[in-house]
């Protein structure tokens, strides 16, 4: 199978890279040179991967086309184009919907939207995809984990959850740095910090709802350590302000898929 990316952004890139060393991808990849670093960057590390300099030309040599430009260029970008009707179609556009995609698209009906995380470099991290599609899972299974969706609107609520990237990044360097404020070498404290997340991280992929919400609570003792900085951060109602940004996050991305 022939794959092409129109738009080799980061999220492009982060996934052509993993199709490449984690996935053991062994189609074509085929990119366009919409940035120019970065589509010679990827040929660098993978010479198999072919460049086009035209958008059209490229959607004529795939069977699966990867939409990966920015919101306010898809309608301009995907007008210029025509697809076949046995093409699969995979949109990472983010607030745009199937019902705006599909007269764009048009005689290819196969439309699918995703939302990969940058973590697919390494072959990790969810993977939402929605409509259900053997051929399209097929496509990421060996990249992350794929989260096949029916119902659309949950795209937003996906999107506003991983919003939490950069302050899990922070939290994880925060810990180092106070680690190493009180005199652990730098490169222990963010070892010790990382891998301690990592670890974490692989007991709540092992957890089903129910066991998720109780893990906190199983960590603690009365009177330990761990009770002591939870309660510190309720007090504090640090929970709460998440929840309260997460909300923010919601109804940001409810304006913009609104037109607003």
């Amino acid at each position: 199978m022939t794959v092409g990316f129109i738009g080799t952004g980061a999220i492009s890139e982060a996934i052509i890279t993993g199709l490449l060393t984690a996935g053991n991808y062994s189609g074509q990849i085929l990119i366009t040179r919409r940035s120019n670093a970065r589509s010679a960057r990827l040929v660098r590390s993978f010479p198999s991967i072919t460049i086009y300099d035209d958008n059209q030309s490229l959607v004529d040599n795939c069977d699966l086309v990867i939409i990966a430009v920015l919101p306010e260029q898809c309608e301009a970008v995907l007008k210029q184009l025509h697809f076949r009707s046995t093409q699969t179609i995979i949109s990472l556009v983010s607030g745009t919907k199937l019902s705006i995609l599909a007269p764009l698209l048009s005689p290819a009906t196969k439309i699918h939207r995703a939302v990969p995380m940058p973590p697919v470099e390494i072959g990790k991290g969810p993977i939402p995809v929605c409509p259900p599609d053997p051929l399209v899972e097929a496509f990421f299974q060996n990249i992350g984990q794929v989260i096949p969706l029916n119902d659309e609107a949950h795209f937003r609520t996906f999107a506003a959850g991983s919003a939490v990237m950069a302050t899990f990044f922070r939290w994880v360097a925060e810990n180092a740095a106070w680690m190493a404020a009180q005199g652990v070498p730098d490169d222990q404290a963010a070892l010790y910090s990382a891998s301690l997340t990592e670890a974490l991280a692989n007991l709540t992929l092992a957890a089903n709802p129910q066991q998720l919400q109780a893990l906190s609570q199983e960590c603690l003792t009365a009177g330990g350590l761990n009770e002591q900085v939870l309660r510190e951060l309720e007090k504090q109602d640090w929970f709460a302000a998440m929840n309260t940004a997460l909300d923010g996050i919601m109804r940001r991305l409810e304006n913009s898929s609104n037109g607003k």
